[in-house]
């Protein structure tokens, strides 16, 4: 379930950015090209300081579980925030700096669900990571074609955002909610 929130506003932001900064910001279609690919940037700088964080956390005494929750909570939790504010604004750089943190702060995600497929069931991880790989991908498939659907009743990427920020909610909870960082499955 995890997975799938993860990547809602990843697969979302990844197919859509372009279009909402060429047709909904106006911007050119090289404009929107350089926009669009701000927040990956960031998505991999983020993900990769997000990372030494956790190990650095852990390393400090913090407890594993503590850590996933926390990584998961700042990734999620801070871009709906981000996402909720992208949904207000009417201008192209705002929008790029909402989404921009937004996309970044997904990076934490990674140090949260990712590796507790090896904390949990370490013989099985690899099977554990197919099925929430393909969990993961759903989004690709439903959120890409509800966009364009909300998109195009609404004409506005707003209700787009705001459900994403939503989904990333539920993905935080569900989260606090059951996680387990010790093994499950030896």
């Amino acid at each position: 379930m995890n997975h799938f929130c993860s990547n809602w506003s990843v697969y979302v932001l990844l197919t859509w950015l372009p279009s909402y900064f060429n047709t909904f910001e106006e911007l050119s279609i090289a404009s929107a090209g350089f926009f669009s690919a701000l927040p990956w940037v960031l998505l991999f700088i983020v993900s990769n300081l997000a990372a030494t964080l956790a190990d650095q956390l852990i390393k400090n005494g913090m407890g594993v579980g503590t850590v996933r929750k926390l990584m998961q909570s700042i990734g999620l939790g801070g871009a709906a925030i981000f996402l909720l504010i992208a949904s207000q604004v009417d201008q192209a750089g705002i929008g790029l700096l909402a989404l921009c943190s937004a996309v970044g702060l997904l990076g934490f995600t990674w140090s949260g669900f990712a590796p507790n497929h090896l904390e949990i069931a370490p013989r099985y991880a690899d099977v554990l990571s197919g099925v929430t790989n393909t969990a993961g991908t759903l989004p690709g498939i439903i959120g890409v074609a509800l966009t364009g659907l909300i998109v195009d009743l609404t004409g506005s990427f707003a209700a787009v955002f705001q459900l994403a920020a939503f989904i990333n909610v539920c993905g935080v909870v569900i989260w606090i909610l059951w996680i387990k960082s010790k093994i499950i499955v030896p």
